[in-house]
């Protein structure tokens, strides 16, 4: 088998899937040019790259997620949308949960904010006191007596 110089880890992968018989073919020329292209191919970092493995019990699954700017071709890309479209049943499946999920926290997260914002007024304001069932138990403890009823005018709501 011809050896090459050390390329890039991919390349090395894919010339090693390729039989011994077919790579001892191959002229200086020919393993030149394969050396250029994959010397020259733009698979670089993306900005955003995350590649998580899920445990799962009885299945391996795993998740990654890239972004970064768009810098293919537009013929590459009509191509890839044919061989990864979209609208799959797994992906559907995928989307709506994620959106049920990102829905739910949200207004989770917006009521929480919503009730903070909108909380009950602490001032005071009259209220009957029903453990206190006579006038002199009543003005006893600073409140006022009114219609057969004991008043607290300075009650908090937050009592």
């Amino acid at each position: 088998m011809k050896r090459l110089e050390h390329v890039d880890p991919v390349f090395d992968q894919l010339f090693a899937k390729i039989p011994p018989e077919i790579t001892d073919t191959f002229t200086e020329e020919q393993l030149k040019a394969i050396k250029k292209v994959f010397g020259s191919r733009n698979w670089g970092r993306h900005p955003l790259d995350l590649r998580v493995s899920v445990p799962i019990p009885g299945l391996r699954f795993y998740l990654v997620l890239l972004a970064g700017s768009e810098r293919g071709l537009k013929q590459r890309l009509q191509y890839e949308k044919s061989v990864y479209p979209l609208w799959t049943p797994g992906n559907i499946v995928f989307l709506t949960g994620f959106l049920i999920i990102l829905l739910t926290s949200s207004f989770t997260t917006f009521s929480f904010l919503f009730s903070l914002l909108t909380s009950v007024p602490t001032s005071p304001y009259p209220t009957s006191i029903p453990w206190l069932h006579n006038k002199f138990e009543c003005e006893h403890t600073g409140r006022t007596w009114r219609d057969g009823d004991c008043w607290d005018s300075e009650h908090n709501p937050m009592f």
